[in-house]
């Protein structure tokens, strides 16, 4: 959908203050992409569970549990 805006109307310094504002939130957007993970090559963005702003904790594979568990009261 494309939004058409009119402009003529506004002073050299409005349109100023305009472009400004829209560079600042472009850039806002562009730093808060950053972390986001690319596109994978069927569409999908996949979720990172070992990012630190992630919230999830992640449960151990068979071979950390293996190597790790004992120290943590896991039988042998």
């Amino acid at each position: 959908m494309t939004k058409t805006f009119e402009l003529s109307n506004l002073s050299d310094e409005e349109l100023t203050s305009l472009i400004d504002e829209a560079t600042t939130l472009r850039d806002t957007r562009r730093a808060s992409r950053q972390g986001e993970r690319e596109e994978g090559s069927d569409g999908s963005i996949g979720q990172d569970v070992r990012a630190p702003g992630h919230g999830v904790i992640p449960t151990p594979t068979p071979r950390e549990v293996k190597d790790e568990g004992q120290a943590h009261g896991v039988p042998k």
